[in-house]
């Protein structure tokens, strides 16, 4: 059996965001495949001398703006990798939408190496994956194709579909926009995530605004599943850059529930690689 130190900054239900429901899901996905076994550790609680008595096990490295410097070298220098990259950490400011055509400068550039000796760098949809390469021009990426969600969670979207059915993130944005095309709305917002769900399945569309590159967008995928017209900047969504997302309703949900099953298969695959390390520090002498 693998076993796999998950490192992240939050985890759910502490923190409800959308890569902490989709660290959720992968976690769920990968205990219950029966090939794993998960330790959970936040990234504040990482020491090099750690990584050194568990250089054994494999690492999916998440969120991690709390993991400081001495631990990153160390997971280069003596542990197997990947990064389940959420939010442009290659870059200073964390958002490629600062930039024309989402390039950055090579100052604003961060965390190159910690990238660089990754066995892989695994994306969530391919706006994701080739903003990534263009900027820091890795070869260690791929992609799963969308978000992560468990079966269970599906299943309940599907239940609350309709036929007949808007949240904010730039809340003024948003609501300027409905008064100013007459739209009829309200705000809504629920800490829990499916009365959320069962909230949002009530409505006939979305409106969506942000200021940042969105690597899948969770909650526009949910909201699609449910039926619901969206409106949103579509080149700021990683969602709209795979083929899918054409689909709606019931078969988007099938597709979805498809790509999260592959996610299991996506990590392993990647842990099974090769990978000769790029950066060598040769700066600890633990024992192990």
């Amino acid at each position: 059996m693998n076993r796999i130190i998950f490192i992240s900054d939050f985890y759910y239900p502490e923190f409800v965001g959308g890569a902490e429901l989709n660290d959720y899901s992968l976690i769920k996905r990968l205990e219950d495949s029966g090939q794993t076994q998960i330790i959970k550790m936040r990234s504040h609680q990482i020491t090099p001398e750690y990584l050194i008595s568990n250089k054994n096990a494999s690492f999916i490295v998440s969120n991690f703006s709390n993991l400081d410097k001495d631990s990153m070298d160390t997971l280069q220098e003596e542990c197997d990798y990947v990064i389940y990259e959420h939010d442009h950490k290659y870059l200073k400011r964390r958002n490629p939408v600062s930039y024309t055509n989402f390039l950055a400068p090579k100052e604003d550039l961060a965390n190159l190496s910690f990238y660089e000796n990754a066995k892989s760098v695994i994306c969530l949809t391919k706006l994701a994956e080739d903003v990534l390469i263009v900027n820091t021009g890795l070869q260690n990426t791929t992609r799963i194709g969308s978000s992560v969600w468990l079966d269970e969670d599906l299943n309940f979207i599907k239940s609350l579909n309709k036929e007949v059915k808007s949240p904010i993130k730039r809340r003024l944005d948003c609501v300027n926009y409905c008064k100013k095309n007459n739209i009829d709305y309200d705000l809504i917002k629920d800490n829990d995530h499916k009365k959320f769900l069962e909230k949002l399945s009530n409505y006939s569309g979305i409106v969506f605004m942000t200021g940042h590159l969105e690597t899948c967008c969770r909650v526009i995928v949910e909201a699609k599943m449910l039926g619901l017209k969206v409106i949103t900047q579509k080149k700021l969504i990683g969602f709209y850059s795979e083929e899918w997302s054409a689909l709606s309703g019931i078969d988007l949900i099938e597709k979805i529930k498809s790509l999260s099953q592959n996610s299991v298969n996506i990590f392993l695959e990647n842990f099974s690689k090769k990978k000769e390390r790029i950066i060598k520090y040769s700066k600890y002498n633990f024992k192990s």
